[in-house]
């Protein structure tokens, strides 16, 4: 089936239900912890490839689900439109940077960031003045590295973070954010040929165990509360600092 032996179509199952999990308890993580399963036992682009349509399905559950969509539309819009702008500029014009020395420099910046909020679990979220600034500032950001190297989630996290967000908001929140980017994301992989007539059917089918982990991980979502669920956060995002330099000294 879709020219893989069941054994290897087992081991994409659980890693997109694990990913999955992850990402309905926590609102990201599903193409991280996925693909990281799954480059043992597939190429690096078909394991991309598997995962574009569940990004695109996933993110758009999370953006619709639980309240009026309206409501993260109506407060973070100058954030989307500045995010799917500098993604369009940063895949464009900014291919020559070194995406060395940007890993470096966020994942420095990602680990201050998630270690001082740590250890000061009582900092309060920034004031709405900032936040009008912040949030397209983030967009910004995000965008410019998401072109360059695919990587926009952690300036946006950064910013969603320092508002406080319950759980549940956190999750659609981030949700509309990353759908608004996974749609020039899944053309892009469309157009350089790594989503393709033979690819997109397991990317169809993959979003099947990536809803199965989804609704688990919504489940568990349900049983935590909100400052566990802020560490769990925290803590993923100093996991993802630790990445970010590491891919910078050792790639």
């Amino acid at each position: 089936m879709f020219g893989l032996e069941v054994s290897t179509l087992a081991i994409a199952f659980g890693a997109l239900v694990i990913g999955g999990i992850a990402k309905g308890i926590t609102g990201i993580g599903l193409p991280i912890i996925s693909i990281a399963i799954l480059v043992n036992f597939l190429p690096p682009t078909l394991c991309i490839a598997i995962v574009v349509i569940p990004i695109l399905v996933t993110n758009f559950w999370q953006a619709v689900t639980s309240t009026s969509i309206l409501v993260p539309i109506k407060r973070f819009w100058p954030t989307i439109l500045c995010f799917i702008t500098a993604l369009i500029i940063g895949a464009r014009l900014l291919v020559g940077l070194d995406a060395q020395v940007l890993y470096a420099i966020l994942g420095v910046s990602v680990l201050i960031f998630s270690a001082s909020n740590l250890f000061r679990p009582r900092a309060r979220a920034i004031k709405p003045a900032t936040e009008r600034w912040l949030g397209p500032l983030a967009g910004v950001a995000g965008g410019l590295l998401g072109g360059i190297s695919t990587i926009w989630g952690p300036p946006l996290m950064m910013f969603l973070m320092s508002l406080h967000l319950k759980k549940d908001e956190w999750v659609r929140s981030v949700g509309l954010i990353w759908f608004a980017g996974a749609v020039p994301l899944t053309l892009a992989f469309w157009a350089n040929g790594i989503l393709n007539g033979q690819t997109l059917p397991l990317s169809i089918a993959a979003c099947v165990p990536g809803m199965i982990g989804i609704l688990i991980g919504e489940r568990i979502r349900g049983w935590i509360n909100q400052d566990t669920f802020r560490k769990v956060m925290l803590s993923l995002l100093f996991l993802i600092g630790l990445n970010l330099i590491r891919r910078a000294l050792f790639q």
